[in-house]
């Protein structure tokens, strides 16, 4: 029953997979044509406040000729007043220049010495202004003296961000200019075509959010030096890092109001930007468009719940259908397919396999199951012989040595560096003693003799990483083990003698040497043939130190670093033999018997080159 349930949840979670997924695919689609929609008014709005804008500019450039002209001929007559009365510019009191502000039609008045810097003015803000270095300098050096009127085009207001125009007057032999500030909206407003400024501020704009329901609001913003403020409702400042980044990309989309409402940030060049002569000097608009989105999620939800309803109603009904054909045509034979195979699992290679005789892919699974059950039992036994022969070849402590399971999962060039004793051990004069006898004669007797050491190497902790003719070398985790094995060895090769003798056969001996250090234990080889090897120095003196033990006549001799590592050297019957440099080295070793009287080992040269 847990089968039938779990493949009636599949059934059920497929069709519900599949039939989410259509909805899903429906409500994307749709949620795409509506934002589709959406994205299209949002740039046709974007380009109906750019042309709107362009009208603006239009209306700026015939404003600001006027207060040009207006100004070419108030500041000449202002210093000339000023000259008649006889009166410097520091010596005016505050209502006086308010009085001179009135009567030439300005709104304040400055005065700016060669420093830069507003001595007199009758905004007390501004007072001491100085302005440091800058293209505005330059153009103010350029109207001392100049004895006309300069004007700098229209720009925004640091403080309040309004647009003003400035104009500048440099008296001849004078060391101040006399500026003026004209705000723009006003001006406009008190113009002859007031109407078309209120037109602008009060109606172009504001007409985009009343032909539209989903838009929520428009602004364009001027961008200069002091900011981004807007030119719709005076004071309003758009944040400083968002102007900065649309730009940098033109673009930018911030959502808000609870997920509903998308603003749209989009910048483009004035006309003041690639022409010098356009009296607005901020040369970058911003437009602000809010978008209610909702027409898109509702959409969506709609598709969702209609959806969702016909689900409800026709979704139980296919399942039953469909679970029950399913049953009957394909779950029973699978669940009893199941039980035939759980049997063989459990090592039953007779088990019987029904529905063979079926034509479909059902009777083509169990034909399959059936040839399986036969390769799985010759499989199994090959498996067994097989890993039985490879672990004469491949001992389990190398593979556990470089971290590898199973001999399955050695690669080429696995490798791992360990501290460990290594042990050789040689019989001496083999070479006579094979001369005197037949091929099979020198195997059984090679077999015979490593049948005896190898039991004793792995009683002790060792592993024989490999045979080397007649020679025998074995890895240890610790020096103790490794003596241990070697005076297990000659015990080992007493008894082999004494069988050797009884036969009428000349008895054997061997020499052992044991060296302690670190090594490298890994595979080499080629893609198509590896070999489980240990590459160290520590290796080659074990080797060298086997050797001595025939000058020296000593069966087990080990190095001074074997000796370093031994848990109680007073354990064991050792004797210092010599300091030797051995073959290959240039640094001598010492050397140590064990197991043989401090007297018995008679040294030969102390040097073997």
């Amino acid at each position: 029953m847990g089968m039938k349930r779990k493949v009636g949840l599949f059934l059920f979670a497929v069709m519900l997979a599949v039939s989410v997924g259509a909805t899903v695919v429906a409500s994307l689609a749709m949620y795409r044509l509506v934002s589709d929609k959406q994205d299209a008014e949002i740039r046709q709005l974007e380009g109906s406040l750019s042309d709107r804008f362009a009208v603006f500019e239009t209306m700026l450039r015939s404003q600001h000729r006027g207060i040009v002209a207006h100004m070419g001929r108030t500041l000449p007559a202002l210093v000339a007043e000023l000259e008649r009365s006889g009166r410097r510019p520091q010596d005016l009191s505050v209502a006086e220049l308010d009085a001179l502000t009135r009567k030439y039609g300005v709104q304040h008045i400055y005065f700016i010495d060669r420093s830069y810097r507003v001595f007199q003015t009758n905004l007390a803000s501004d007072m001491g202004l100085t302005f440091p270095a800058s293209d505005f300098t330059r153009f103010l050096d350029s109207a001392f003296d100049a004895n006309r009127v300069m004007n700098d085009g229209i720009d925004l207001s640091s403080l309040t961000g309004t647009l003003r125009t400035y104009s500048y007057f440099g008296p001849a032999g004078k060391d101040y200019i006399v500026e003026t500030s004209t705000e723009v909206r006003s001006s406009l407003a008190a113009g002859e075509f007031g109407w078309m400024s209120d037109f602008f501020f009060q109606d172009l704009f504001s007409d985009a959010v009343r032909s539209n329901p989903y838009v929520k609001e428009v602004d364009l913003y001027l961008v200069n030096t002091a900011g981004a403020w807007s030119l719709l409702h005076v004071g309003k400042k758009l944040d400083p890092a968002l102007a900065a980044r649309i730009q940098r990309q033109r673009r930018e989309e911030v959502p808000g109001g609870g997920g509903r409402l998308l603003t749209v940030y989009s910048g483009e060049e004035t006309a003041g930007a690639s022409d010098p002569g356009h009296p607005v000097s901020s040369k970058f608009v911003i437009r602000q468009i809010t978008y209610d989105t909702g027409l898109a999620r509702d959409a969506v939800l709609q598709v969702l719940l209609s959806s969702a309803l016909v689900l409800a109603v026709s979704l139980p009904i296919v399942f039953w259908i469909a679970s029950r054909l399913l049953q009957r045509q394909l779950l029973d034979p699978l669940l009893n397919l199941r039980g035939e195979a759980g049997a063989i699992a459990e090592g039953d290679l007779d088990q019987a396999i029904a529905n063979t005789g079926r034509g479909d892919e059902i009777g083509q699974l169990a034909r399959s199951f059936e040839s399986m059950r036969g390769a799985v039992r010759r499989t199994i036994l090959d498996l067994k012989r097989t890993n039985l022969s490879i672990e004469r070849f491949v001992p389990h402590a190398f593979l556990a040595m470089i971290g590898k399971p199973s001999i399955v999962e050695v690669e080429l060039g696995d490798n791992r560096r360990e501290r460990m004793t290594i042990l050789f051990a040689d019989i001496r004069s083999f070479t006579t003693l094979s001369e005197a006898m037949a091929p099979d004669e020198n195997f059984a007797f090679i077999n015979a003799y490593l049948e005896r050491m190898g039991p004793v190497i792995r009683a002790h902790g060792g592993f024989i990483d490999k045979y080397i003719g007649d020679a025998i070398m074995a890895l240890f985790p610790g020096a103790d083990a490794a003596v241990r094995a070697g005076l297990g060895m000659l015990a080992a090769l007493d008894g082999f003698n004494v069988e050797r003798r009884a036969a009428g056969l000349t008895p054997i001996a061997i020499g052992i040497g044991i060296n302690t250090g670190l090594l490298m234990l890994g595979t080499i080889g080629e893609k198509d043939r590896m070999d489980g090897t240990v590459i160290a120095d520590a290796v080659n003196l074990a080797a060298r130190v086997e050797s001595l033990t025939k000058e020296y006549g000593a069966p087990l001799l080990i190095s001074e670093y074997t000796l370093q590592e031994l848990a109680d050297p007073e354990a064991y019957d050792i004797s210092p033999v010599d300091v030797v440099v051995v073959k290959g080295k240039t640094r001598p070793v010492a050397i140590h018997a064990v197991g043989v009287p401090r007297g018995d080992v008679t040294p030969e040269a102390s040097l073997l080159r």
